[in-house]
This record gives C-alpha cells, structure tokens and sequence, in this order.
C-alpha cells in the first residue's frame, strides 16, 4: 500500500500545485481589476467566470483521453498490447477537442445575448461582451492544447511538466494584466480590456510552452505525430467522455445556482457564501488532484490487468482524502472565525454576516470530507471505463438534493443561507455513499469474488 501512496503523490501533487496556479491567476486578475473599480471587478468577473465555467464544462469530454492512455500504458508496461496503441489515442483526443471546440464557440460568441437573458445590467451586457470577445482568441489553445495536456502527460507519467508550467504563467498572468491594464512597460494602456488580453496571451503561452516541452523528450514526441484516426475510437472517446462532461457540468450548476439562490437572500448573505466557497474551493484542488491520481493508477492496473492492484490504487487515494479532507475539516471547525477574519480585512462586516460566515465555513469543515471522497470515487469509476452510472447519480443526488433540498430549506424553512450549504452537503455525501456504492461492486467486489 506504501508504494501505490507514493506513486498517488508524486501525481497528484504536480497537478495540485498547477491548479492552485490557476486559481491564483483569477484572483491576481480580481485583484487588479479592483483598482478600476467596483464595475470593472463585476464585469471582469463574471466574464471569466462564465468564459472559463463554459470551456471546462466542454473541455471534461476529454476524460476519456486519459483513461485510454493510462489503460494502455498499464498494459504495455506489464506485456498486455491489447488496448489501443498511445499515438492513435492522442491522435483521435485532437479530433474530439476540435468537435468541442466547435458548441463552446458558438454558445460564447452569443455571451451578451445569454447576460441579456440573465437579466445582467446594460454595461455588463455591453463590456461583458467584449471582453468575452477578446478571451475567445485563446479557446483553441486553452480548449485543445492546454486540455488534452491536463488529460494526457498524468496519464503518460509526465505530470512534472504542469508542474513546472503552471505556476510560472500564473506569474506572467499578473505581470501582463497589470502591464495592459496600467500601460506599464511602454504598453498601452487598456483599462478592463487589458485584463482580457493578459487572460488570452497567457493561454496561447502556457499552451505552446507546454507543446515545446512534450517535443523536447523524444518518447512525447512520438506520440504527437498525427496518424489516422478511426471512427470507432473516436466513438469509444465519445462514450467515456460525454458522460464526464454532463457530471461536470451538473457539478458546476449546482454550485452556480446556489450562489444565485445566495444572492436572491442579500449582500450579506452572499458575501458569507463567497468566502465559505472560496476557502473550500481552494482545499479542493488537492481533493481533485488526489481523484484524478485515482483514475490515473486504476486505469493503468487494469491495463496491465492486476485488479488488485487497482483496488490498492483506490484505496490508497480514499486514505490520502481522507487525511487531507479531516486535517482540513478541523481547521475550518475549529478556526472559522481566524479565516473569516482574513477576507474581511477592509471594513469589518456586521455582526450577522460575519456570524453566518463562520457557521458556513464550519458546514465547509463536514462538506470537505463528502466531497473528497465523492471526487476520488468518481476518479477511481472513471479509471474503471465506468462513466455513465455516475453522471446519472451526479445529475440526480446533485439536482435532488443539493439544490432541491437547499432551496427548500433556505426559502420554504426559513434557514436562508445556511440552509443552502445544509443542501450542499447533503447532496454531496449522497453523492459520495452512492459513487462508493458503485466502486465497491464494480471493483472491489469482483476483485473479492475471483481471489475467493
């Protein structure tokens, strides 16, 4: 069980450091924006939240990229070359990416159209638009280059490469969005619009730093060498993928119609909701990193068909989460007010709102746990070929429960916010016992019976 710990680690942590990278970029981009003020902060917001929210909700369709690749790793590896060969797997991942690249452009092209719709004031709809239009120069790179290089270097046991990216754009970005936003450096200056242009410059860098880097080491490079793709493999990536995609997707509605149910309750409650989802969002990408580890090392044992080994692999990421969701768990029960005392750092908030903020933070502190555990079971049914299942207990625990049981405790009970994140993590553990269920009798159980 060490080893298969070790092994989670060393790719887990590489990609948890990148995504960390990542959300510092869109707090750098929160931050500076602020100096413009309070209508630049809202509209540079929100459209990055709806731009990136949009392309990773398509980008999950590649899942099944790293599936197929970490299975016939496992297989080669261990003298099994029955699954399909690597190159005409990442060969047939451009196609689809370029297939999703094609609904995310249009559902973004009509970005002011859909703020019109959400019933968004007229400069958002107006500013919001064009700063949409500006990040758009990027979604192929972001969407195709920088998605299949998510999905693919962990599963070719290159992770180390995001490592050394990530955090380097994440400095670049701010760099950039403070050059174009001020006119520092001899640049001009473009106020709002200079964020937009940081954000897509930085997308076209990190993708091409990160395609130099694959064709530098010779054994990558082999594997970008376009060859012909087959309709069935494409199909197969379909099938993995699609479902991934509409979890994905369930997963960012419920916290996005959450939030809006949060601000229907007021300012005050919804600045608790930020800061309680802030602090959790950030604990999460380990939780991420961990289940993606998962589906990386249970794809890869059942490539070289040692089942067993698959259900260490599992295991071993459950324990990981578990340690990191408790450790986590009580900081945010038993320091809940040192954190919230780090967001308001400007003008002290009311005592209500700061009340409601600790008591959310110590929901946050059980929420961690369930949606740690969530993450890695899917990670680890992924890694099993097995996508459909869960995308119909996401869909069904995350609209029934999370937003079904919240919305009737927060407006009908009369519990406000708090009876969101009851919701929440309602939704979140039936989600997880539901997804353990699952794993339990597609791998451990059969692993039971042939041992027996």
């Amino acid at each position: 069980m060490s080893a298969h710990i070790r092994t989670l680690i060393q790719v887990s942590l590489p990609l948890a450091l990148a995504q960390l990278a990542e959300m510092a970029m869109g707090v750098t981009d929160t931050i500076l924006l602020g100096s413009l003020g309070v209508d630049a902060v809202a509209i540079g917001g929100i459209s990055n939240n709806f731009f990136f929210t949009t392309m990773i909700s398509f980008q999950a369709v590649l899942g099944g990229v790293g599936v197929l690749l970490s299975h016939a790793r496992g297989g080669v590896e261990h003298g099994h070359h029955g699954g399909h060969d690597k190159r005409s797997i990442i060969s047939a991942g451009v196609m689809v990416a370029l297939l999703a690249f094609i609904p995310c452009l249009l559902i973004l092209l009509c970005s002011s159209p859909i703020f019109t719709w959400m019933g968004e004031p007229d400069l958002v709809v107006t500013q919001g638009g064009r700063f949409i239009d500006v990040l758009l120069y990027a979604l192929l790179p972001n969407l195709v280059l920088l998605g299949l290089c998510r999905v693919a270097l962990p599963s070719l046991g290159a992770e180390s490469l995001l490592l050394w990216t990530m955090p380097i754009m994440a400095v670049c970005n701010g760099v950039l969005n403070a050059a174009l936003i001020h006119g520092w450096f001899g640049l001009p200056a473009y106020g709002l619009f200079g964020s937009a242009h940081a954000t897509m410059l930085t997308g076209w860098g990190a993708s091409l730093v990160l395609l130099g880097l694959c064709l530098r080491k010779a054994n990558l490079r082999a594997l970008l060498k376009p060859m012909k793709v087959r309709l069935s493999l494409i199909k197969e990536l379909l099938h993995l993928g699609l479902p991934m995609m509409v979890t994905a997707t369930a997963e960012l509605l419920l916290f996005q119609i959450t939030t809006l149910n949060a601000g229907r309750l007021g300012t005050h409650s919804l600045a608790a909701h930020q800061v309680a989802l802030n602090t959790i969002s950030l604990f999460f990408m380990v939780c991420l990193a961990i289940g993606q580890a998962a589906n990386v090392r249970v794809a890869y044992w059942r490539g070289a068909k040692r089942p067993l080994e698959a259900c260490r692999a599992s295991s071993g990421a459950l324990l990981l989460v578990l340690l990191w969701t408790i450790l986590t768990g009580l900081v945010l029960m038993l320091s809940p007010d040192w954190i919230a005392r780090l967001y308001y750092t400007g003008t002290p908030p009311d005592a209500g709102t700061f009340a409601t903020t600790v008591l959310l933070l110590k929901i946050a502190g059980i929420f961690q746990i369930v949606d740690g555990i969530q993450a890695v079971c899917n990670g680890a049914l992924r890694g099993c070929g097995d996508t459909v299942v869960p995308m119909v207990i996401s869909i069904v625990t995350y609209g029934l429960v999370g937003i079904g049981l919240g919305y009737w405790l927060a407006f009908c009970q009369g519990y406000g916010v708090k009876g969101l994140w009851i919701g929440l993590a309602a939704g979140l553990g039936v989600t997880a016992v539901a997804l353990g269920l699952r794993l339990y009798m597609l791998l451990y159980r059969r692993v039971g019976s042939v041992s027996s």
